[in-house]
């Protein structure tokens, strides 16, 4: 009896953890944050910005990853989650460069049964060694919306409205 116990027990551990993987989350580790997308998710975003390479957290200027954190704590500033579409599945968002584009780009993309990746906006010009634009969760009441902060010129609220982001 102990025994049945016990494989139910991990079956249901083990489909548990499963689970979690269907998520988008971040990893924090020895080399910073990581961002973990489900394959179908990744998929989406290499469709939507092939090549896409995530801006490194070395390549933030100094001053805008304090600032980061004395608004909204440790955070990666390159990515940012939520259920920004409202079907109550987590969400990402991301910002980094397409080899061959000068441009900082942002993409959401979305977790739903066939994950939609959706650029939100675009810097045509920004400094790859000193990026001064980083993502951040919404100010407290503002659910489903995140921030691109322009540091220390900029900050745009952007919502997901009829199935596109517009910018508050």
């Amino acid at each position: 009896m102990r025994i049945r116990h016990s494989c139910t027990l991990a079956v249901a551990l083990v489909a548990c953890a499963g689970a979690e993987a269907d998520n988008p989350h971040v990893e924090i580790g020895a080399g910073g944050f990581r961002l973990h997308l489900p394959p179908a998710m990744q998929q989406a975003l290499d469709a939507q910005a092939p090549g896409l390479r995530m801006v490194p957290t070395a390549s933030f200027r100094s001053d805008v990853a304090q600032a980061a954190a004395e608004e909204g704590g440790v955070q990666p500033l390159y990515a940012v989650l939520g259920d920004f579409d409202g079907d109550g599945t987590q969400d990402a968002v991301v910002e980094g460069s397409i080899p061959g584009d000068k441009s900082l780009v942002v993409i959401a993309v979305l977790n739903k049964t066939n994950p939609e990746a959706i650029e939100v906006t675009r810097f045509d010009t920004y400094d790859a060694d000193a990026v001064g634009v980083y993502l951040s969760k919404p100010p407290k009441g503002k659910s489903g919306a995140f921030e691109v902060v322009n540091y220390p010129d900029a900050s745009t609220l952007y919502v997901f409205r009829n199935g596109k982001f517009a910018a508050r």
